[in-house]
């Protein structure tokens, strides 16, 4: 068997500069290099602790962001999941869900300013 570990995910954000700001606040993510990929620029952030990139890409002919219901959210641990998803709210993202606790979780589930999902975790 193969083992594996996921490396990075990578979203399209209409503006690299408040998603930068906005994960790197809310989530503790921090800038690790800018790649120009031809068609569109990558800003690859690191997680503050052991884990996936998270790769913020812009398209440089300004094109819209489309979403689709073909992906969920990506899924983060936080010590505070109230005090996060607040944080979020000020910055830009809307609430779809709680927090509320579930299933021995306290959860929250929020759209960043692009509207890909974003669900938090926290121990109870």
């Amino acid at each position: 068997m193969v083992e594996t570990a996921p490396a990075f995910y990578k979203i399209f954000v209409k503006e690299l500069e408040r998603s930068i700001d906005f994960y790197s606040s809310c989530l503790g993510f921090r800038e690790k290099r800018r790649i120009d990929a031809g068609k569109f620029d990558e800003v690859v952030l690191e997680p503050s602790r052991q884990g996936a990139s998270l790769i913020l890409c812009q398209w440089k002919d300004g094109r819209e962001i489309v979403q689709s219901d073909a992906q969920g959210p990506t899924g983060y641990f936080v010590a505070d999941v109230d005090s996060v998803s607040g944080q979020m709210v000020n910055r830009g993202a809307s609430t779809l869900l709680g927090p509320v606790d579930y299933s021995g979780m306290r959860i929250a589930v929020l759209a960043d300013p692009d509207g890909h999902q974003i669900e938090l975790l926290g121990r109870l």
